[in-house]
C-alpha cells in the first residue's frame, strides 16, 4: 500500500521544485491542485480500508437472529419426534450415554441434558469455542437432526438464553429439560417449552435456588430440585452446626433439608435428606513429598465437582444421590443417606426404605424395564442387591413405612 502512494508523492514533489525557480504557469498550477487532491483521497481511502480492517479483527460475539417462527420450530420438532422412542439416558463426563451408546454432536462437546426415559425425547447443550452454548432438541433414535431452538451466552455471572423464534431470558443457571429448558433466578424460575409461545413463570421456595445439576427431569415429572443458600462463609456457628447435624445424621438423628423437590405449582414440597456437605472434592497445592506415601501441602481448595479427579464419579454429590422419575404410579423420587436408599411416593405421601445397612450404602442406579415399570439396583459394601420393579415393592411393602419429611425452620 505504500509502494502506491509513494509514486504520486514524489512527483508532486517534482512539480513543485521543478516549478520553484519562476512562478508556475496556471496550467502547471492546476496540475499541481489535481495531483494534490488525489494525493489526499488516496490516503483518507486508505485510512478508512484500515479502520475496516480493524473493525474486522475485533472480537464481536454476534448476537443470534431470530430463524424460525413457532410454527416452523414446533413443525421441526413434530418430525424429529415421528421416529425413534424411549431410552435410557446416563450422564457420561465427556456427554450422554443413551443406551449404553455415547452421544456425540459434530459440532461440540455435550455439556448437560436433560431426557425422558419414556419417551426418548431430550435436549442438550453444545459448548462452543467462544465460551457460548448451544441449545437442542432430539429424541433417541429419531432418523431426523436434532434441531438448534436456543443460543445461551454467560456474562459474568449472568446467562442470557435467546431462542431461534426470539424469546428473550436471563437469569443465574439454564437447566435442560426434555421438551426445553428452565431459567433460574433468584426467588423464581421460567421454563421454556420448544411447543408453547409462552413461557411459564415459576416461584422458588424462600432461601433456595435452582440446583445446578438435575439428574431427573423436571418436564416428565413436573419437579425441580431445589438447593439450600449457602450460610456466610464467615459464620463460625453455621459451620459448627453443620457438622454437629452431619455426626447426628449418620447415627440417625436428624435429617437435612438442604435439597428439596417442588412442583411448578409450588404445592408439593418434598425434602431430601441429603446434605450440602458432600458437593466439594479437595484440591492441593504447595505439596511436597515426605517420603513414599506421605506428601504435605501448604494449600487446600473445596470446589463442586461431580468427577474426582481420576475421572470417577463422586458418589458423594448430590447428582448421584438423588433422582426422580415419572411412574405408573405418579412421580417417585429415590435419595441415598448414609445407611439407607428411600423412595418418596409423591401421590400418596409415603416414604418407604428400599435398602438399608449399617456400615453404609455406596451408590445406586434406576432401571428402565421394557415393560414400563422401574426398578433399582443398588451397591452395598461390596455386594449389589436389585429391586426389579419399585412399583410392586410399594404396593405389596407394610413396614419401615413414614410420612415425608417436612421442612425444618431455619
Amino acid at each position: 500500500m505504500k509502494a502506491k502512494l509513494l509514486i504520486p508523492s514524489l512527483l508532486s514533489v517534482s512539480l513543485l521544485a521543478a516549478c520553484g525557480s519562476t512562478p508556475p504557469t496556471p496550467e502547471e498550477q492546476a496540475m499541481a491542485n489535481e495531483m494534490r487532491q488525489a494525493l489526499l483521497s488516496k490516503i483518507k481511502g486508505v485510512s478508512l480500508q484500515n479502520a475496516v480492517v480493524q473493525q474486522q479483527a475485533s472480537p464481536i460475539q454476534a448476537e443470534p437472529t431470530v430463524a424460525l417462527s413457532q410454527n416452523e420450530l414446533a413443525e421441526l420438532k413434530r418430525k424429529i419426534d415421528e421416529t425413534g422412542g424411549p431410552a435410557i439416558f446416563y450422564r457420561e463426563k465427556d456427554g450422554i450415554m443413551i443406551d449404553g451408546e455415547i452421544f456425540l454432536d459434530m459440532e461440540g462437546e455435550v455439556a448437560n441434558f436433560g431426557g425422558n426415559r419414556h419417551t426418548g425425547q431430550f435436549t442438550y447443550a453444545v459448548k462452543n469455542f467462544d465460551g457460548s452454548f448451544t441449545m437442542k432438541y432430539h429424541r433417541a433414535g429419531s432418523e431426523q437432526e436434532p434441531v438448534t431452538f436456543a443460543t445461551v451466552i454467560k456474562r459474568g455471572n449472568r446467562f442470557e438464553v435467546k431462542t431461534v423464534t426470539g424469546k428473550k431470558m436471563t437469569g443465574n443457571t439454564v437447566i435442560p429439560t426434555s421438551d426445553g429448558l428452565i431459567v433460574g433466578r433468584s426467588g423464581s424460575a421460567i421454563r421454556y417449552s420448544i411447543e408453547s409461545n409462552k413461557p411459564q413463570t415459576i416461584s422458588l421456595l424462600d432461601n433456595y435456588h435452582i440446583a445446578q445439576h438435575q439428574k431427573g427431569d423436571a418436564a416428565s415429572t413436573g419437579f425441580i430440585l431445589l438447593e439450600k443458600d449457602p450460610r456466610d462463609e464467615n459464620d463460625k456457628v453455621g459451620g459448627l452446626l453443620s457438622s454437629f447435624k452431619e455426626l447426628g445424621n449418620t447415627f440417625g438423628l436428624g435429617k437435612f433439608d438442604d435439597y428439596v423437590l417442588v412442583n411448578f405449582s409450588g404445592s408439593s414440597i418434598i425434602p431430601m435428606d441429603v446434605s450440602l456437605g458432600g458437593k466439594d472434592v479437595a484440591e492441593y497445592s504447595g505439596c511436597k513429598r515426605q517420603n513414599a506415601a506421605i506428601n504435605k501441602c501448604d494449600n487446600v481448595d473445596f470446589r463442586e465437582a461431580l468427577y474426582t479427579k481420576i475421572g470417577l464419579p463422586n458418589y458423594s454429590h448430590y447428582f448421584w444421590s438423588i433422582d426422580w422419575v415419572q411412574t405408573q404410579l405418579g412421580p417417585l423420587a429415590i435419595y441415598r443417606t448414609s445407611t439407607k436408599i428411600k423412595v418418596v411416593d409423591i401421590n400418596n405421601n409415603q416414604v418407604h426404605t428400599l435398602f438399608s445397612r449399617a456400615l453404609g450404602v455406596n451408590e445406586f442406579g434406576i432401571i428402565e424395564n421394557a415393560d414400563g415399570t422401574t426398578g433399582i439396583e443398588a451397591r452395598l459394601g461390596f455386594s449389589k442387591d436389585k429391586i426389579d420393579d419399585i412399583e410392586s415393592f410399594i404396593r405389596n411393602n407394610t413396614s419401615d413405612i413414614e410420612p415425608i419429611q417436612t421442612l425444618q425452620s431455619s
